[in-house]
């Protein structure tokens, strides 16, 4: 069966709440990065005294059939959180060993 790898950009802000949605489609395992730095559209976040805000990134590799679940979760999360930064994409993973 196909997989596909789920990143989500998302504000440090949204740790738990990122969480939660891969605990309720019981994503067990993931990775996740912490203190990002980048700009979006949401402006800058450096992690600097001028531009404090940093992002973390959660990676999952799902079932194909799962990646739609996950970005439902995701838009959701965006439409609770509109002013937060927050992004997923989907990639296919061609090879895992």
């Amino acid at each position: 069966m196909p997989k596909i790898l789920i990143l989500i950009f998302h504000e440090r802000s949204l740790d738990e709440e990122v969480l939660d949605c891969l605990g309720e489609l019981n994503i067990q395992h993931f990775t996740r990065w912490h203190d990002v730095t980048g700009c979006g559209s949401n402006g800058p976040h450096l992690g600097t005294p001028v531009w404090p805000a940093v992002n973390s990134v959660t990676a999952a590799v799902v079932e194909e059939v799962q990646k739609e679940r996950v970005l439902e979760k995701v838009r959701a999360l965006q439409a609770d959180f509109p002013i937060t930064g927050l992004r997923a994409v989907a990639l296919p993973v061609l090879d895992m060993v």
